[in-house]
């Protein structure tokens, strides 16, 4: 029954990877889209659209049920291949609810605040220019949730990356080199902050900062899709290793077959 329950634990988590994988794909898309068209993404348009209260609530509910989605993949991706190792598991647990609650969490209630600073005027679609200055201003909140999550995001792909390296197989060893990357990746935002000053932002275009969010945002779709997929084809590659090493030493496994031997 035990065994049951955990494939189907597996299958479930596998599940999540992939849904959370479609949405940063869905995001991933709309932002590029949006960027292309620069005409749109003034000062007032964006004011008029965090007005939009079902717009606002519609993003922040997005982001929350979403990445609750991946965050149970990724509890269930620990479970699967964290088994026997302890600490780096724990780690990855951690790590991986921190980055969670400052990158998608954290980010969705910015969304909220700066709905709340549009309610300080009666007629959102001609905001005083001081209320503009004060939204335009808001914007720095969003440095919280984007450099909050850098910590957090390193210590979790490199763990999940270890993690996945433990098995043998093609899909987990993929997985892994794409969140060894993600993590790279992470790193060199580091880099380039410290050597512009932190005065550095994705406006689009071909940018440091365009190119790297997007390959980012593309690994992380890649990187889930392998890590799912790798999930819902594992065959208990462990509980095989640990039964063999019983067998080596002499001992019996007590317990029905699982047809697996």
């Amino acid at each position: 029954m035990s065994s049951r329950r955990s494939e189907q634990e597996r299958a479930v988590s596998a599940t999540c990877l992939v849904v959370f994988a479609a949405f940063l794909l869905a995001m991933m898309l709309w932002n590029t889209i949006w960027y292309t068209i620069p005409t749109r993404y003034t000062l007032h348009a964006e004011f008029l659209e965090r007005a939009n209260a079902p717009h606002v609530m519609g993003m922040f509910l997005a982001y929350l049920v979403i990445s609750a989605v991946g965050f149970v993949g990724v509890l269930g991706l620990v479970q699967t291949y964290g088994s026997g190792v302890g600490l780096i598991a724990d780690v990855v647990r951690l790590s991986g609810l921190a980055f969670f609650v400052t990158n998608y969490w954290l980010w969705a209630a910015v969304f909220v605040v700066q709905h709340r600073i549009t309610l300080l005027t009666d007629r959102p679609s001609n905001p005083p220019e001081w209320l503009l200055q004060v939204f335009d201003a808001s914007s720095s909140l969003w440095a919280l949730p984007s450099w909050g999550a850098i910590t957090p995001s390193i210590l979790f792909y490199l763990g999940c990356a270890w993690l996945l390296l433990r098995s043998s197989r093609l899909l987990p060893r993929i997985a892994a080199a794409v969140f060894a990357l993600l993590a790279v990746s992470q790193l060199l935002v580091l880099v380039y902050a410290g050597l512009r000053g932190l005065q550095f932002y994705n406006l689009g275009g071909f940018t440091f900062a365009y190119i790297n969010d997007l390959l980012y945002t593309g690994g992380q779709v890649v990187g889930y899709l392998f890590a799912g997929a790798a999930m819902l084809t594992e065959r208990g590659i462990f509980s095989r290793t640990a039964m063999s090493r019983t067998a080596s030493r002499g001992g019996t496994r007590i317990g029905p077959p699982t047809g697996r031997e």
